[in-house]
């Protein structure tokens, strides 16, 4: 049975892992109307294009005036202004609505707030819980979103039916939905996403400087293992970093006193202490990850 996706025509700006995932994923759902797809790599468009992805083969295959359209734009955090600018000024969009698949929503939600106020009301933020340390359409894939979550931070000019329609999009591709506000949704990825990368990060950065090439020599895997998102797109993660600074910095601080209050129990060397302390952690972990999985 085909999906109802309540859309005639999908443009998705940016044809990267997210972006190509959106794409592969309306194809294996069968979508009935006609998708687009822009990026600034024009080459990007040709290889979509190849893969039956997308209706164009160019920028100037896709109409100028598009109705009852979604329009997505899967670009990095800090390309959502130039990429929503460039969009509008090339098309125009009748009884169309608009999302995003940012990694921090409060930067958006300042672009959009000085846009034209009926654009602003039918764009919806959404983030989509979904990822690889592989980028680019090369590393899409049609079950990205199978299984995971996709958060929904509406604001106060968004209508009832408008984020209805956008969770029903995500729930098609496979998505589990969640409404957030954008400032909860900063503050909570900066602890449970942003804060593993720059640990990730830091980590390879401290092994590589020491060991050089011998740093994964001895490692049995479990460097490897904690390390991969260390190998996510560094452009991405830049831009994630920028536009969530003071959420990530507070982050960063609670992961330095904890890490200072391991070391103090290393330096003192009592046995007890440090089971205590790690049975403690442990408890936790496998208590919320228990809850997870009932």
């Amino acid at each position: 049975m085909n999906k109802n996706f309540y859309f005639q025509n999908i443009l998705v700006v940016g044809l990267g892992l997210i972006g190509g995932s959106v794409l592969r994923s309306l194809q294996s759902s069968k979508f009935q109307g006609v998708v687009y797809g822009l990026d600034s790599n024009v080459d990007l468009i040709s290889s979509a294009h190849n893969f039956d992805l997308i209706n164009n083969n160019d920028t100037n295959k896709i109409p100028a005036n598009l109705e009852d359209a979604l329009i997505i734009f899967a670009v990095p955090t800090l390309s959502i202004k130039p990429s929503i600018t460039e969009v509008l000024k090339k098309f125009k969009f009748k009884d169309s609505l608009y999302t995003d698949t940012c990694s921090v929503k409060s930067s958006v939600l300042e672009v959009i707030n000085n846009l034209n106020p009926d654009i602003k009301n039918s764009f919806i933020l959404s983030h989509p819980i979904a990822g690889s340390e592989k980028s680019g359409l090369s590393a899409s894939s049609d079950t990205l979103f199978d299984g995971r979550l996709t958060v929904i931070c509406p604001h106060d000019k968004n209508k009832a039916e408008d984020i209805k329609k956008i969770e029903n999009f995500w729930e098609n591709l496979g998505s589990t939905t969640k409404r957030l506000p954008a400032l909860s949704h900063d503050d909570l990825f900066a602890k449970t996403s942003h804060l593993p990368h720059v640990i990730s990060y830091a980590l390879m950065d401290a092994v590589f400087t020491d060991l050089k090439e011998d740093s994964f020599l001895h490692s049995g895997g479990s460097l490897e293992d904690y390390t991969r998102i260390a190998s996510s797109d560094p452009v991405m993660w830049k831009d994630i970093m920028i536009s969530n600074e003071s959420s990530i910095l507070e982050a960063v601080g609670a992961f330095r006193d904890s890490l200072d209050k391991l070391s103090i129990l290393i330096k003192e060397g009592n046995p007890d202490k440090l089971v205590t302390f790690f049975s403690s952690i442990k408890k936790s972990r496998d208590m919320l990850l228990s809850k997870e999985s009932k």
